[in-house]
């Protein structure tokens, strides 16, 4: 469970460290692209690193297995790009005034990033069958697509849709803390 304090803490990081001293982050829509592109990537590596991890573990029925592990990395430079335009379309469109804002737009950011990545991979099947002269595999690409969407879904929803949630409300967490450095106080009093 994410408290309050530990929420502020990685809001302060993330202020600090993270994607929000990039080209025009201090507007909304686009820094919450650069979060979600950020936490994109993260989840992807951390997938990919577990898969591998249980797959020298031997993970039974084969659930963690290279395939897996290589099959997110693969998907890092679909998936980033659908995850920068999913987050800043929903940050842009979802009214501030929402309940749990940043929560609720962490995991719609994160549903329509799937939705988005799928899209992706099926122009890129289609290119490819077009590109063989092969205009008759549209039910093919399609019915790969949905496989490839379903196998995605039962492997990182668990995983990715609460992280959604999370970096959504820690973004707009972060959004509410002051630029610059943080003021300093002595802690020794002005003895004159």
């Amino acid at each position: 469970m994410v408290t309050h304090s530990s929420l502020e803490g990685l809001a302060t990081t993330c202020k600090r460290y993270g994607p929000g001293r990039l080209p025009k982050a201090d507007r909304r829509a686009i820094g919450a692209g650069y979060a979600g592109a950020s936490a994109a990537v993260a989840i992807a590596l951390a997938f990919a690193v577990g898969m591998a991890v249980f797959h020298l573990l031997g993970s039974p029925a084969g659930v963690g297995h290279v395939f897996w592990a290589m099959s997110a990395l693969v998907a890092v430079p679909i998936v980033v790009p659908a995850a920068f335009c999913a987050s800043a379309a929903v940050w842009r469109w979802l009214p501030e005034r929402v309940p749990y804002t940043g929560a609720v737009a962490g995991l719609l950011a994160t549903v329509l990033t799937y939705l988005l990545s799928l899209a992706i991979v099926f122009a890129i099947l289609l290119g490819f069958a077009i590109a063989d002269g092969r205009t008759d595999l549209l039910v093919e690409a399609a019915g790969f697509t949905v496989i490839i969407g379903f196998f995605a879904a039962i492997l990182t929803a668990w995983l990715t849709l609460p992280l959604g949630c999370v970096c959504g409300a820690v973004y707009e967490r972060a959004r509410q803390i002051p630029s610059g450095p943080a003021p300093t106080q002595s802690i020794y009093k002005n003895n004159k």
